[in-house]
């Protein structure tokens, strides 16, 4: 049963007052702050860390993303794109249903087919109709010259290698929220792919979508290598030109090596890890550039920002790097909580690079003759030296593979750890300051030794 409500003068202005704001000047401004019907978008999937935001300001599209890397460091990028020829590339991406019809292969006809393809950024390669990634790479690349400027500000600022550069990229398409294209879009066949500019409006995208925005700002960088689309059953990832590390996953084509390359998210996979079951290529395409790198013909603007405290950590045992050896987990709620990998890749130098938005860390190594157990007070810029050296450590020389107990004494009370040679029959543990004993049972006997963990003044023991 409905009731009747009565609306008088005054009230029905205000209501018409608020419609006309709302169409006229906000709804233009702010173009799906969050996507109308998000959870009707098919597989929609946001990371919690993220926000996207596209404003209408003086011809350009305002984007405002946030996001964070693959080091957990949070970046606030904001840029402009021209709106007039971000739009266009939006309009004529897509090709009508006729196009697959049958028709009479008349001269005019296959002429009039080829430039309708041709001006929606397909091609018909052996009778079958695909997008023109080439194409719509290149033609989308120049707009995208204030996020490009972004990248290789933070690069710059950093002293990022070319490898975090290209996963600094990765990372923020990561962060995009994932949702798939429907098949056809205002009228038009788009295969459920969006050309950059849109996923950059819509502020989501699939697999192909992102990587048509990854590769279109890769390519835009200093010493980018050649790229090929890696087409498996289901999924489109990216292979980038370079020498594969022992860990990397690469395809051979044309001669050369690509490593694969997820921008697809939400998942923060690091470069040259692919997605299972998606390491199977049935298809790889190589992306030529119709045009080669210059500047962009508009004016642009990029500004960047980034929060949280920053981690530098150098582990080691002399002078040799142990960064690539040993496994480094964390958590910031204490040594009884659930512990994370880090899984920041270790830089040139040998250190792993950090980020956090919390005061403190505590962090555990685990692996056969290293182990450390400590928390950390954080600041803005923080360095984190452990270090292995027999000096500066509890040593424990023993039988390799033997497992040693190590106990520890405070205020008259004892707890022991048990921990397990390495094939050397070394135990080197990094623990907090105070008296221990190593034995080879779960007996107390010996003499108790003091460690310092703040001056870094170790201690030994053979068993």
């Amino acid at each position: 049963m409905f009731k009747k409500i009565n609306f008088g003068f005054g009230a029905l202005l205000s209501i018409v007052a608020s419609f006309l704001f709302f169409r006229n000047i906000l709804f233009p401004a702010y173009i799906g702050e969050a996507p109308y019907g998000y959870y009707s978008i098919k597989g929609y999937k946001k990371n919690s860390w993220t926000s996207q935001k596209t404003i209408i300001d003086n011809g350009n599209y305002i984007h405002t993303y946030k996001f964070k890397d693959l080091t957990n460091e949070t970046h606030i990028w904001k840029w402009s794109t021209p709106q007039k020829a971000s739009d266009e590339i939006i309009k004529n991406y897509g090709i009508p249903q006729s196009i697959f019809e049958p028709y009479i292969p008349t001269k005019e006809n296959i002429d009039k087919r080829n430039k309708q393809m041709q001006k929606g950024f397909f091609r018909s390669v052996n009778q079958i109709v695909m997008p023109d990634y080439s194409s719509l790479i290149s033609t989308s690349r120049p707009l995208l010259g204030g996020l490009t400027s972004l990248v290789k500000k933070t690069k710059n600022d950093n002293s990022l290698s070319h490898r975090e550069t290209i996963e600094l990229i990765m990372s923020f398409c990561q962060d995009i929220p994932y949702g798939i294209p429907p098949e056809k879009y205002k009228g038009k066949i788009t295969s459920g792919m969006f050309p950059p500019t849109q996923v950059l409006n819509n502020k989501w995208g699939d697999c192909d979508s992102k990587a048509m925005l990854f590769v279109a700002t890769y390519l835009s960088i200093p010493k980018a290598r050649s790229i090929v689309l890696l087409e498996s059953p289901g999924h489109l990832s990216v292979g980038i030109e370079g020498i594969p590390g022992p860990y990397d996953n690469a395809v051979a084509f044309g001669g050369k090596k690509y490593i694969f390359a997820e921008p697809v998210g939400p998942g923060k996979i690091p470069l040259g890890q692919p997605l299972s079951p998606y390491v199977q290529v049935k298809m790889a395409y190589p992306i030529k550039l119709k045009k080669a790198i210059t500047e962009p013909s508009f004016a642009f603007y990029s500004e960047a920002k980034t929060s949280g405290n920053s981690i530098i950590f150098n582990v080691q045992e002399g002078n040799k790097s142990l960064g690539k050896k040993l496994k480094i987990f964390y958590n910031h709620k204490g040594q009884n909580y659930n512990y994370y990998e880090l899984t920041a890749s270790v830089r040139k130098d040998g250190t792993i690079k950090f980020s956090s938005e919390q005061n403190k860390i505590f962090l555990m190594i685990n692996h056969p003759g290293y182990y450390h157990y400590g928390n950390y007070e954080l600041t803005k810029n923080t360095r984190l030296d452990i270090n292995f050296s027999k000096e500066k450590c509890i040593y424990i020389k023993t039988s390799p593979g033997k497992n040693i107990f190590l106990f520890q004494r405070k205020d008259g009370k004892y707890s022991g750890l048990q921990f397990q040679a390495d094939s050397k029959g070394i135990v080197r543990a990094i623990l907090e300051s105070g008296d221990y004993i190593a034995t080879t049972t779960q007996q107390i006997t010996g003499k108790f030794k003091r460690f310092d963990k703040e001056n870094k003044k170790g201690i030994s023991f053979s068993l």
